[in-house]
């Protein structure tokens, strides 16, 4: 497994002109980190699942997500299954099931005398409660494990070289995520190097973090908040907190897509002008695609915009997009663009946006 001060090196390999700054090393160090977490607990493979054609299979529900359930045997460990193979479900494990019209509903399941349906044990009694198989589009242990039970992550890294100008490139990026009974968060971190030779070496960097509570009917609240920095828009620092108010448009076993507003409050280090703190208004939208026939792929993407509310006139913009396309199972090749725009950008800055292209290798944990 690779070590942190390895992935340090590699960059300052590429950077001979100058050292990292400390905002950059400790986001490299945290994304080589990511790789260390390992689940620590399991529940008791008891769970039973029975399949269209009649076999059955005993394990541990893991989880189902974007049409994929994770099931884990002792002889097989952690598998991928199609939810429209699995015609009903068992599990002692308090489960969260969440439909494609944004209802949750939380229980034991029981096997289904109908197939094609969920039967939920509501509580310590006999209350039970049937949910087509058609309608769910995620299903979730909850309760169960430690903490680091109930980490996604990724971590990826990419370099490019071009011998003509000689602009080397490279890339690190990484993320942990978790989901409760009624919660979600994020934590997703990105640093790009950029080195040219007769040129001084740029570097744009980004942590950012949610955290959403869900509501009633597929509405949700979330605040969050990020750390950035821009040589091209001449921002050493950009710091933004805030809160905003959404809800989930479309959700199924392939797809979500979520819509939000809110307000934000940003202070901001320019390499040649004084601070400056400003409230801006925000508006956000994330869509989320997920095809799970052999081999994997995966789009996401997400566009926000931040109107000034104290300087009229400025809007700003970031945009992300993440293509992936799975190698060998958890390892994946991902193709990313990203985007920036500020109408009144640094006094520094060389341009008033900042785009690019990149490739990388990843892995998923």
């Amino acid at each position: 497994m690779p070590k942190p001060e390895h992935f340090l090196r590699a960059a300052a390999a590429l950077r001979p002109s100058r050292k990292p700054n400390g905002a950059l090393a400790a986001l490299l160090l945290a994304a080589a980190l990511l790789v260390s977490s390992a689940p620590l607990q399991a529940a008791p493979k008891t769970d039973v699942l029975v399949f269209n054609n009649g076999d059955r299979l005993t394990g541990e529900v893991k989880g189902l997500e974007r049409g994929k359930l994770s099931f884990k045997t002792d002889a097989t460990g952690t598998i991928e299954i199609e939810w429209d193979k699995v015609a009903s479900v068992r599990s002692d494990q308090y489960l969260e099931v969440e439909l494609s019209d944004g209802r949750r509903h939380f229980g034991r399941a029981s096997l289904a005398q109908t197939e094609g349906q969920l039967k939920l044990r509501v509580g310590s009694g006999t209350n039970t409660r049937e949910v087509q198989l058609a309608e769910v589009v995620r299903v979730a242990p909850i309760e169960q494990g430690g903490f680091f039970d109930r980490l996604d992550g990724y971590v990826t890294a990419g370099y490019d070289y071009t011998k003509s100008s000689g602009v080397q490139q490279v890339t690190f990026t990484g993320g942990l995520s978790s989901r409760d009974e009624k919660r979600q968060w994020a934590i997703d971190s990105s640093a790009t190097l950029i080195s040219q030779s007769g040129q001084d070496d740029t570097n744009r960097y980004n942590i950012g973090a949610y955290n959403r509570r869900f509501l009633a009917d597929r509405w949700f609240w979330q605040g969050f908040g990020s750390f950035e920095g821009n040589d091209e828009l001449g921002i050493d620092l950009r710091t933004t907190i805030g809160a905003a108010y959404g809800r989930f448009l479309r959700q199924d076993q392939k797809t979500d897509w979520a819509a939000y507003a809110g307000l934000a409050v940003t202070r901001e280090n320019f390499s040649e002008q004084p601070t400056n703190e400003s409230v801006e208004g925000v508006l956000g939208t994330q869509y989320w695609f997920f095809r799970y026939n052999a081999p994997e792929a995966s789009l996401n993407a997400s566009l926000n915009l931040f109107p000034s509310l104290t300087e009229t006139g400025r809007v700003r913009s970031e945009a992300q997009m993440n293509a992936r396309y799975e190698i060998v199972s958890d390892l994946f090749f991902q193709l990313s663009f990203y985007g920036s725009y500020d109408s009144e950008p640094g006094v520094g800055a060389d341009s008033k946006s900042d785009y690019g292209v990149t490739t990388s290798l990843g892995y998923s944990f």
